[in-house]
């Protein structure tokens, strides 16, 4: 197994419950759910294609470019200019 994956395994493996992390060098963003499941999405923004981060006391990924926001949980848009959901990537 390549370093750079090793990393990003353990990366989710450490990630506290009810958080999420953006993981750069895979364009995944990941939230760990209250019973530790990890939901993992595309980090790309669906409006224009800026990487998203993670917004701790939200609970959110946020687009710095022009300020869509995702749902930790669902990937699904919160608030846009982006009106579809971050792509899926749990079957990946």
């Amino acid at each position: 197994m390549a370093r750079e994956e090793h990393d990003s395994i353990s990366d989710m493996e450490r990630l506290p419950k009810d958080s999420g992390k953006v993981i750069e060098n895979k364009k995944m963003a990941v939230y760990k759910d209250d019973k530790e499941k990890a939901h993992r999405y595309s980090a790309i923004c669906t409006h224009l294609g800026c990487i998203v981060s993670w917004n701790e006391l939200e609970k959110s990924f946020d687009c710095p470019c022009h300020g869509s926001r995702f749902s930790g949980q669902t990937g699904n848009v919160i608030n846009g200019p982006a009106n579809t959901p971050l792509g899926t990537k749990d079957n990946d």
